[in-house]
């Protein structure tokens, strides 16, 4: 691949890897997120391969290969330019009223050592204002050392609902001694009641009784709109099971607005 196609290529690499930590997908498993990239080879009718043997050739030439990333990064200083312009996502008012508040009552900092005797750190956070439409943003610093002896370790948030159902996501946590900061993200689009938000910080099939991990600067926020949260209620109890509406008399509103006439006193001067 020529420098321009390569730069091309890398930014559209970049903005996928940027998308895919908004969703929270970006420590999934790899086949999770292959088809995006798989796409890009398509959009550019270039193989896996013709990628993979183009960026070994740059990367044995270090010169060449920097002043392509000079030209990826204009590229995304451009575009994220244009992003905070609202060129894609033109600004609506409602959009002005979402509100960030933080929901997590738990410690922020966790260390597992050898003496520890849990192997996963839960969490539950119940709420009564939960709501349809709320985003659920899950961000931590963790790292975990290769002596940790815990296997298939996960991080995972949930939206429990009033029906006993359950949306998730979840990502892979590494073993390898890099400290690395985990954003999640869970979007609540079921019209049922939520009950509470809960997940695993650091979650393992098995362990051998050697731990050895940190989990550092948990937050937990709830993102809404203020505007919309009589509406998205509204909603919801109208998908409940057994919900009946008021039933509305005229006649009954004319009277009760008449006797409150009636029932007035009215004072004179003298």
């Amino acid at each position: 691949m020529n420098q321009n196609d390569m730069t091309v290529v890398l930014t559209e690499m970049h903005k996928t890897d940027a998308t895919l930590m908004e969703r929270g997908l970006a420590y999934n498993h790899y086949s999770d997120k292959a088809p995006y990239y798989k796409f890009i080879f398509k959009k550019y009718k270039i193989t896996q391969a013709e990628f993979d043997s183009s960026l070994v050739w740059y990367s044995k030439n270090p010169r060449v290969f920097g002043n392509i990333y000079t030209k990826v990064l204009a590229n995304l200083t451009y575009i994220q330019k244009e992003v905070k312009n609202g060129k894609y996502h033109p600004v609506d008012t409602l959009d002005l009223t979402k509100m960030r508040t933080s929901i997590w009552n738990k410690r922020i900092k966790y260390l597992l050592t050898k003496d520890s005797t849990r192997t996963h750190l839960n969490f539950d956070i119940p709420q009564s204002n939960f709501m349809l439409g709320d985003v659920y943003e899950l961000k931590f610093l963790q790292r975990i050392a290769p002596v940790d002896s815990s296997t298939s370790q996960r991080i995972i948030l949930r939206i429990n609902y009033a029906n006993g159902k359950a949306d998730s996501v979840s990502a892979i946590a590494y073993h390898d001694s890099i400290l690395r900061r985990y954003t999640i993200r869970l979007h609540a689009y079921r019209k049922i009641k939520i009950k509470t938000i809960s997940g695993v910080l650091l979650g393992s099939k098995t362990y051998k009784g050697k731990m050895n991990s940190l989990t550092d600067s948990i937050t937990l926020i709830r993102e809404y709109n203020v505007k919309k949260q009589d509406s998205l209620r509204k909603v919801v109890d109208m998908a409940s099971p057994g919900y009946k509406p008021i039933p509305v008399n005229k006649n009954n509103e004319l009277l009760q607005k008449n006797k409150k006439f009636t029932n007035r006193r009215f004072y004179h001067p003298l």
